[in-house]
């Protein structure tokens, strides 16, 4: 009887330690795609709030960043929770007008009126065709915040699924994490 329990619990410990094991695993491999689909999603943010280096981002690097960011994400996506998939999908709908023409690459929801202004000479008239018309007199207060809480929320649910909050919290009292 001592043999089939000890049996029983060492093979019970050998498949949580694999469980503990695996969800490390997954951790760290939701993490280091973090790190990879973080920043370009902050230039996006950048650019179409108009904060930070804006100026830097041309619309085809945009463009290009968007390709980057669906190819790394939508490789990504398994390791990823539904609600990360989904506020990942509304940023990308607010930032870029998809599906238009055969061929035809997204258009950027934004308008180039402050961007052509802010640039000056150094404005491209061949960018023109790859803004959104309906945002040609540029964007409301409401649509920027929109952006900035659509970005807030990919990001948030990412931290969520690697977890990361919640070492803060298992390891840190209610006062500490207040002022954390």
């Amino acid at each position: 009887m001592l043999v089939v329990l000890g049996h029983r619990l060492s093979r019970r410990l050998k498949e949580l330690d694999d469980s503990q094991w695996r969800n490390q695993e997954l951790v760290k491999a939701r993490l280091d795609y973090y790190k990879v689909l973080a920043p370009p999603l902050n230039d996006l943010v950048c650019f179409f709030t108009f904060i930070g280096g804006w100026k830097e981002l041309t619309p085809p690097r945009v463009i290009e960043i968007k390709r980057q960011l669906d190819r790394d994400f939508h490789v990504a996506l398994p390791l990823f929770s539904t609600e990360a998939n989904e506020a990942y999908r509304r940023f990308m709908k607010q930032c870029f007008l998809s599906f238009g023409n055969w061929g035809e690459d997204a258009k950027l929801r934004t308008s180039s009126q402050r961007r052509r202004q802010a640039l000056g000479t150094s404005w491209n008239h061949e960018w023109d065709p790859q803004f959104d018309e309906s945002f040609s007199q540029g964007h409301t207060v409401a649509d920027l915040s929109a952006i900035r809480d659509a970005y807030d929320r990919v990001l948030a649910s990412m931290v969520r699924d690697i977890k990361l909050l919640e070492a803060r919290e298992r390891y840190a009292t209610d006062e500490i994490s207040i002022n954390a």
